[in-house]
């Protein structure tokens, strides 16, 4: 009998949980939608998905442009992610454009100058994606407090098709090829051309996509 009393309980509290994390996920998501309508983001709120909430910063000047069915899950999930949330940041002059069919889970995409994401892209959990070194890679730069103004920038293209694996960095000035995937774990500092596979730190060709 007090087994019974306790599933019973148990089963109670378990749908309350759920009905309230959908409530806040519904919240959130429609935060989401007014935080990219408020900064003249081109999208189509009816099609697009926040799972979660998700970190959005988008400055002055900056150039957004979201393809329908894009799907952005920000929440903790038995994945294998580094961390439970999704940030993508947009910087005054920074174009992020992300084509349709997109799907991004607990990953990051950090734009200073331009990014670029085809259609039909899966970008793993705990990811990178980022056009930029941040600060300056010379040490008298960073000496003279300089370091941040001189960093460099160079534009970030994943074509159509391409797979991201958990927890990849992609970095600057980096291409992805059509069709390509990028393994779990992998740091791409070079070009991967279409249709292969490439992982590893630093990143290098595996075989060719079958």
């Amino acid at each position: 009998m007090f087994v019974k009393i306790t599933l019973i309980v148990a089963s109670f509290i378990l749908k309350c949980y759920t009905a309230c994390c959908w409530k806040l996920c519904r919240i959130s998501h429609w935060f989401m939608i007014s935080y990219c309508k408020a900064h003249n983001v081109a999208f189509n709120p009816r099609l697009t998905r926040f799972d979660g909430v998700a970190e959005l910063k988008f400055f002055d000047k900056s150039n957004i442009v979201i393809g329908d069915y894009f799907r952005c899950v920000s929440t903790r999930h038995l994945g294998m992610e580094n961390h439970s949330f999704s940030r993508i940041c947009v910087y005054g002059g920074g174009k992020l454009i992300i084509g349709h069919h997109v799907g991004m889970t607990n990953s990051v995409i950090n734009c200073h100058e331009s990014i670029t994401i085809g259609n039909y892209v899966n970008i793993g959990a705990g990811c990178i994606i980022a056009d930029s070194d941040f600060h300056s890679l010379d040490w008298r730069d960073r000496l003279e407090g300089t370091d941040v103004k001189k960093k460099r920038n160079a534009p970030v293209v994943i074509k159509d098709l391409a797979f991201i694996g958990t927890n990849s960095i992609i970095l600057k000035g980096v291409t992805i090829g059509e069709k390509s995937i990028v393994g779990a774990g992998t740091v791409v500092s070079c070009n991967v051309p279409d249709g292969e596979i490439w992982a590893g730190n630093p990143a290098r060709f595996i075989r060719k996509v079958e």
